[in-house]
C-alpha cells in the first residue's frame, strides 16, 4: 500500500471529529435529523479549515442508510454516516457515480456549466441523492455563473449542490442569494494543538508542547497547514523533533539570537542589535519570517503590560511567560503599541520594495531613538500650572499686555516711563550717544532735557528701559523693509509659505500679501493680526493686511508634450526629506516627535 501523508490519513470522517467549526456541523446535523435538507450550499473561508471535508461529510451523511446508533435498549437515528456501507465507502475513496467533485479553477467556462445541467436532470445511479461538489467556485466564469442561475435556484428534488470557495466577495450575489451561506473561520491554536498531540501519539512522534505550539503558529489557524508542516519535520527515523529542529528546517531565527534581538530593541542597545542581525542572516534566516515572530512577541508584551492576567491571550510558549511579564514591566504600552507599528511599516515596505536586512537596519535605527509619548493630558496640565505660576508672580499673559505702539502714541514722557514699567521682562541697556534726526522720541526726549536713572537711593542698578527710538517709515515702501518685519515676526508663529512672499501696497492703502491657496487655512486671523501689529508699529499708523491667492508660479513652464515626472524615491528616503523640512522641523522639535510614514 503507497504511503498516505497525514492530511489524508487524518482527515475527519465524521462531523464529530471535525475541529472548530461547531457552529457549522450542529447546524447541519440538525438539518440531517429533522430532513429539511438545503438544495444548495455555499462554503466559504480560509484554507484548510474543512470546507471540502465537510462537504464530504455531509454527502455521505444524506446518503447513508445506516445512520443509527445501538444505544443499551434502542435504537436512535443519528446524524452521523456510519462509514462501513457500501455508499460512504464509496464516497471515502472517491469512486462514487453520484458524488461528483469538481475545480472551478480548471474547469470554468460556460460549456463545463451546460453539460452539468443536463447531468443533474438524470436520476442518481445507486445513492438516493446526486450532490455536486464544486470547489474554488470563485473561478467560475460570469457565462458559466449566469448559465448555473436556473439550475441552482430550482433543481431537481435529488440534487444537492455544495460549493466551497475562499474569495466570497467574489462571488456574485445572485449566486450566494440562492444557497445556504456558512462561514469556516480561522482554528484557534489550543484545538490545533490539541489535534496535532492526537496524530504525534499515534503516529509516535516525539514533539513537546513547545514544539507543537511553534508548529502551531507557523500555521496561521489552518489545521492542514500544520499537519502539512508536522509530516514535513518528521526526517529521522527516530521522529524525534525539537525547537531547534523546527526553526533549521521552517528557516526561522535561533531562538537565542531572537531574545538577544528583543534585549536589544528593549534595552535601546542599536550596535548588539545590528550584530545579531547580521548574524541571523549568516545563518540563511528568512528576515520576513523573523520579523513576523518579533511582531508577535511585541504583541504579547503588549497585552502583559494592559493587563498582567492576559496571560491565555499570547501565542508565546507558556515556559516563556515569566520572562515575558518582566520585560512588559519595563515598557509601557504606548512605546510598545509604537514599535510594533514600526515593525509593522517595515514588513510592508520588505514585501514592496525588498532589501530586507537594510530595512531592518534602518527600523533598528528609528526604534533605538524612539521615546516615550507624552499624553496631550499632561501637556495641558503642565500649561495650566505654568499660568498659575504666571498669575501667582503677577506677571500679565500676552492677551493682558498693552499694545506696545500705545507707548509711543502720546507725545508725554510719563506716559511712557509707565508703560515700560509694566513690561515684566525688562532689561537694563545703554541709549545709542547719537539719535536719528528724523525721530521722533528722540526730539522729545531733548526737549525734557531729563537725565536717564541709573541707580536707586539705595546704590542698587534698577534701569527703567525705554523705548528704542525708530525711524517712522512709509506704509508704500512696505516691501523694501519687508525682511526687517519679517525679524520681527515670533519664531513660533506658524505662517506657511507667506513670509516668504514679497507685499504691496493697493491703491486702497491696504497690504496685499501673495499666499499660496494650500497655505490659506493653516494661517488663522491671531497669525494676521500679529503681522499688522508689528506693521503698525513701524510705520506709526493703523495697517490692514489682505492675503491674496498666489495663482501663478515663477519659473519656465514645462511644455504640454512633456512626459510627467515619476516620484520613485523611497519611503526612507521621502521621511528623511520631511524631517529635514524646515516649517516641519519646528513642529517636530517643539513636540519632540518624528516622521513615521509619508504619503
Amino acid at each position: 500500500m503507497s504511503y498516505e501523508v497525514l492530511a489524508q490519513k487524518w482527515r475527519p470522517q465524521n462531523f464529530s471529529d471535525v475541529v472548530g467549526q461547531e457552529h457549522v456541523t450542529t447546524t447541519l446535523k440538525n438539518q440531517i435529523l429533522s430532513e429539511r435538507i438545503g438544495h444548495a450550499y455555499l462554503f466559504w473561508g480560509p484554507r484548510g479549515t474543512g470546507k471540502t471535508t465537510i462537504a464530504r461529510i455531509l454527502a455521505k451523511a444524506v446518503n447513508c442508510p445506516n445512520r443509527h446508533q445501538e444505544t443499551e435498549f434502542d435504537s436512535t437515528t443519528t446524524a452521523e454516516p456510519c462509514n462501513q456501507c457500501e455508499f460512504c465507502t464509496d464516497i471515502s475513496q472517491d469512486r462514487s457515480l453520484d458524488v461528483i467533485e469538481m475545480d472551478a479553477a480548471s474547469n470554468r467556462g460556460i460549456d463545463t456549466i451546460r453539460d452539468l445541467r443536463e447531468n443533474v436532470k438524470l436520476s442518481p445511479a445507486a445513492c438516493p441523492y446526486k450532490i455536486y461538489i464544486i470547489d474554488e467556485v470563485h473561478m467560475l466564469s460570469p457565462e458559466a455563473f449566469n448559465a448555473l442561475l436556473k439550475t441552482l435556484e430550482e433543481p431537481p428534488p435529488h440534487v444537492i449542490f455544495i460549493m466551497a470557495t475562499t474569495e466570497h466577495a467574489k462571488i456574485p450575489k445572485t449566486i450566494s442569494s440562492r444557497c445556504q451561506d456558512f462561514e469556516f473561520r480561522h482554528l484557534e491554536d489550543p484545538k490545533i494543538i490539541e489535534r496535532l498531540q492526537l496524530i504525534a501519539q499515534e503516529e509516535e512522534i516525539s514533539a513537546d508542547a513547545d514544539v507543537l505550539s511553534l508548529i502551531t503558529r507557523q500555521s496561521e489557524g489552518c489545521l492542514r497547514d500544520a499537519e502539512n508542516l508536522l509530516e514535513r519535520l518528521i526526517t529521522s527515523p527516530e521522529k524525534n523533533l525539537t525547537v531547534e529542529t523546527v526553526e533549521q528546517t521552517i528557516g526561522l531565527g535561533s531562538s537565542s539570537l531572537l531574545r538577544d534581538l528583543v534585549v536589544a530593541i528593549i534595552e535601546r542597545h542599536l550596535a548588539n542589535g545590528l550584530r545579531t542581525l547580521n548574524d541571523l542572516t549568516k545563518q540563511g534566516t528568512d528576515l520576513l519570517k523573523c520579523l513576523d515572530q518579533l511582531i508577535s512577541y511585541f504583541r504579547d508584551l503588549r497585552l502583559l503590560a494592559i493587563d498582567n492576567n492576559l496571560s491565555e491571550l499570547i501565542q508565546s510558549p507558556t515556559s516563556d511567560l515569566h520572562e515575558l511579564k518582566q520585560q512588559a514591566e519595563q515598557m509601557s504600552v504606548n512605546r510598545l503599541s509604537r514599535i510594533i507599528r514600526v515593525l509593522m511599516y517595515t514588513s510592508r515596505d520588505i514585501k514592496q520594495y525588498g532589501y530586507p536586512q537594510l530595512q531592518l537596519e534602518a527600523a533598528f535605527i528609528q526604534l533605538n531613538s524612539l521615546e516615550e509619548g507624552v499624553h496631550l493630558e499632561e501637556i495641558v496640565n503642565k500649561l495650566s500650572a505654568l499660568e498659575q505660576k504666571f498669575d501667582a508672580a503677577g506677571i500679565p499673559t500676552t492677551e493682558e499686555m498693552p499694545p506696545r505702539q500705545s507707548s509711543f502714541s502720546s507725545g508725554n514722557p510719563t506716559n511712557k516711563q509707565t508703560a515700560s514699567a509694566q513690561r515684566p521682562f525688562a532689561t537694563t541697556h545703554q541709549m545709542p550717544t547719537s539719535e536719528p534726526s528724523g525721530s521722533a522720541d528722540g526730539a522729545m526726549d531733548r526737549d525734557d532735557n531729563k537725565p536717564t536713572p541709573t541707580a536707586s537711593s539705595s546704590g542698587q542698578n534698577v534701569s527703567t528701559p525705554l523705548p528704542t527710538p525708530h525711524v517712522t517709515r512709509s506704509l508704500a515702501d512696505v516691501p523694501s523693509f519687508w525682511d526687517e518685519v519679517k525679524s520681527k515676526l515670533p519664531r513660533k508663529l506658524s505662517l506657511g509659505s507667506l513670509v516668504g512672499s514679497v507685499p504691496s501696497v493697493n491703491a486702497a492703502n491696504v497690504v496685499e500679501i501673495p499666499c499660496p491657496p494650500t497655505d490659506l487655512a493653516i494661517i488663522t486671523d491671531s497669525d494676521k493680526k500679529i503681522i499688522a501689529d508689528t506693521l503698525t508699529q513701524m510705520v506709526g499708523e493703523p495697517v490692514k493686511i489682505e492675503l491674496v491667492p498666489l495663482d501663478t508660479v515663477s519659473g519656465p513652464t514645462a511644455p504640454e508634450d512633456a512626459p510627467e515626472k515619476v516620484d520613485r524615491k523611497t519611503p526612507l528616503i521621502r521621511r528623511i526629506e520631511a524631517q529635514d523640512d524646515p516649517q516641519l522641523k519646528t513642529a517636530l522639535e517643539l513636540f519632540d516627535a518624528t516622521v513615521l510614514e509619508t504619503q
